[in-house]
């Protein structure tokens, strides 16, 4: 009986003896790859300033701009063990990329034709940092080396500190950096990065802008490796498009019977939003004949916008900056956005389907529309400045919509339901150029008595 406990002890203290061992192991394994990765990266960045002609010093408040949203992208992120640099490449080429270890790039030709576009900025470092968080650079190497299995099986029976090791893996990843890690990889990290961007409180439409920029540009302007190394920018966007989306909070009704009463005064209020909020023009819809009849009261004109075309709703943006025209196009209701000089800005249109209402949001840049379809009616919200549309009212089709501070509003069965996008908050720099205190001169009159006279002399500037 003694025998037996003793085996079963002894069964027992091998398996927790092991257990400790292989965590043991486990952790050793971990913090000698996160050495590895940090020192691999490291050892390629002589080579990468050599190639982008050194380091570039941005002007003071733009450098400061851009560090902030670096920042605040490098604080959402997940890996504790990772601290994250950024350098500013001095090259006019259109081109970002990242090291392993936590070494980011970007050139300043990029950041100069981002300009002042903070959600495209944090589309870029975004995507590269998650090149990072997601460990592609450095198993792309030990991929390329034939070392990866050795590395999940257990690092330890590697010396990866080897001089040998370190200067072959160096080399390869100087080679990768050309190729890319991957058509896997970047897919990864435009949904990794534009998430992280979002976290950050950035609009995560910057990501499929930038993609814009890049796919109108002419291609002799952008370095061939853009798109030697990235899967096909179509194919991209549609992914990050899809993605904007998710992001919204999901459709939930509205109980506060405030907020409904206030929704169904400004729903039933049409002519709010056809009152130019300028106050110069006076617009209105013919009941015969078609475009939009126009009364400019600062000149005492008359005019005609889109004159050959049945419209059938208009509204304007809050600021009055442009006007929203829904138009009936043949058997297909269109949406047509133009500035407040008639001017054509955009169109939108959706194949076998119709838009029927249409509402601003608060800042102008985005409108909520109705379409109406072979599956009924859906809520969506479309870009001022971007080509894209999201489906935002879920699983629930709408009857109308309205759009206040709070989020979005729809009506689905006679009830009011409430979706909201990420809360996107604006980088604040604070002013970079010191206040410089100065002493302010004093007017310090002499005064002279003279027997029963007092005479003032010429004041004299004096110091405080």
């Amino acid at each position: 009986m003694k025998i037996i406990r003793f085996h079963r002890w002894l069964g027992r203290s091998i398996t927790v003896l092991l257990l400790f061992v292989l965590l043991s192991a486990s952790v050793q394994a971990a913090a000698l790859g996160e050495r590895f990765e940090r020192t691999l990266g490291g050892s390629a960045v002589p080579e990468i300033l050599k190639q982008y002609g050194g380091e570039y010093i941005l002007p003071i408040g733009q450098r400061m701009w851009v560090g902030e949203v670096f920042r605040r992208l490098a604080e959402v992120t997940e890996r504790g063990d990772v601290e994250y640099t950024l350098t500013v490449l001095n090259s006019s080429e259109l081109n970002a990329f990242a090291l392993p270890g936590g070494y980011v790039f970007i050139t300043r030709g990029l950041v100069s034709a981002i300009g002042r576009d903070e959600a495209k900025l944090a589309g870029v470092l975004g995507h590269e940092i998650a090149h990072i968080e997601k460990k592609h650079g450095v198993n792309a190497v030990l991929r390329q080396m034939g070392l990866a299995v050795l590395l999940e099986v257990g690092v330890m029976a590697l010396d990866l500190a080897s001089a040998d090791l370190l200067r072959v893996a160096s080399a390869t990843l100087l080679q990768l950096i050309s190729l890319g890690w991957g058509r896997e990889a970047e897919y990864e990290a435009d949904l990794v990065g534009q998430a992280l961007a979002v976290n950050a409180g950035f609009d995560g439409v910057g990501a499929v802008t930038l993609l814009d920029d890049l796919f109108a540009m002419n291609s002799e302007d952008l370095p061939m490796k853009i798109f030697r190394t990235h899967p096909d920018t179509k194919n991209r966007r549609e992914r990050l498009e899809k993605a904007l989306a998710s992001f919204w909070s999901s459709p939930v009704v509205v109980e506060d019977e405030d907020v409904v009463e206030r929704l169904n005064v400004g729903r039933n209020s049409k002519q709010t939003r056809r009152n130019d909020p300028n106050g110069r023009y006076s617009v209105l819809v013919p009941e015969e004949g078609a475009g939009l009849h126009v009364f400019d009261l600062q000149t005492g004109q008359s005019r005609t916008w889109l004159q050959d075309v049945n419209v059938f709703d208009f509204a304007w943006s809050t600021q009055g900056e442009y006007i929203a025209v829904l138009v009936d196009e043949g058997s297909q209701g269109q949406l047509w956005i133009g500035d407040r000089w008639g001017g054509e800005k955009k169109s939108l249109s959706i194949s076998g389907q119709t838009i029927i209402d249409m509402c601003w949001s608060p800042k102008g840049d985005q409108l909520a529309i109705l379409v109406d379809g072979s599956e009924g009616r859906q809520v969506m919200v479309t870009y001022l400045h971007a080509n894209i549309l999201l489906p935002v009212g879920g699983e629930f089709t709408g009857t109308g919509s309205l759009w206040l501070d709070t989020g979005l509003y729809f009506v689905y069965e006679d009830k009011w339901y409430h979706t909201s996008a990420p809360k996107v908050l604006p980088v604040i720099v604070q002013n970079p150029v010191p206040q410089v205190l100065q002493r302010q001169r004093v007017l310090s009159p002499t005064v002279i008595k003279e027997g029963n006279t007092i005479r003032l002399t010429r004041p004299a500037l004096t110091l405080p």
